[in-house]
């Protein structure tokens, strides 16, 4: 089975392009199967049933594995057999019915009153703690993470203190409130152009290299300005308590 596995790999990296990390992680998964089904008398790929591979599962939840490993798991025996019987190592695959476990997702922490004033009064200095600020208080207002991303220069009236949020064919307007207003004018004021760098982007929001923020610069950001005011594990989803601010 161990060449059966290695020449695996070998058509993952060749024939599929993929990443050296993802073979790693894929061999390393398979040759955790292949010890198994050589201490229950399986040595060829040929031989592996169902029946075996459902045990071997089992196997692993009663050794404390998680439930993403065992996932993870899954999907690599899954891809493995199916290339095997594609390619003769099999005439039945073993692994189609397999199911992986559902994944339970972590609760959302929810900022606490105390915080969200932590958060509110925190001192800030230079554009992207600015940005930052600005970014996290419009959260506070029950803007999600991807509407952040998705702000433009258009969509902000600071006269009339809203904000314009558009997702697909429909929008809606959301009251900025006195601190979203004060930090997206300091925003403007002292961060926005220097994060621009000379350059032309529409976006309210901007990265360090004046480019739009991805989804993912969001989170980050928020976890980020999260730890400098003490409180851990902070997100988007934990931010957005509307009439806030």
């Amino acid at each position: 089975m161990q060449k059966a596995i290695e020449n695996y790999g070998v058509y993952l990296r060749e024939t599929k392009n993929a990443a050296n990390n993802t073979v790693i992680s894929y061999e390393r998964d398979l040759r955790k199967m292949k010890e198994y089904m050589e201490t229950q008398g399986i040595h060829t790929v040929d031989k592996v049933t169902s029946t075996a591979l459902n045990t071997y599962l089992l196997y692993l939840e009663g050794n404390g594995m998680s439930s993403a490993t065992i996932s993870r798991t899954v999907a690599a025996l899954r891809r493995f057999f199916a290339y095997q019987c594609k390619h003769g190592g099999c005439h039945e695959d073993p692994a189609e019915s397999l199911k992986a476990p559902r994944v339970k997702r972590k609760a959302t922490r929810i900022v606490t009153k105390d915080e969200l004033g932590r958060l509110l009064n925190m001192k800030v200095m230079g554009p992207k703690q600015l940005r930052d600020r600005a970014m996290v208080l419009s959260m506070c207002r029950g803007i999600r993470a991807s509407e952040v991303v998705g702000l433009t220069m258009e969509d902000m009236n600071l006269e009339l203190g809203y904000l314009v949020l558009r997702g697909g064919r429909q929008k809606r307007t959301v009251a900025m409130g006195g601190y979203l207003e004060e930090a997206l004018r300091s925003y403007l004021a002292h961060g926005r152009n220097t994060l621009l760098r000379e350059k032309h982007n529409n976006a309210l929001f901007l990265n360090c290299n004046g480019k739009c923020l991805s989804r993912q610069g969001v989170w980050k950001v928020v976890k980020d300005y999260g730890e400098k005011a003490g409180i851990p594990e902070l997100t988007p989803d934990g931010l957005r308590q509307p009439g806030q601010g």
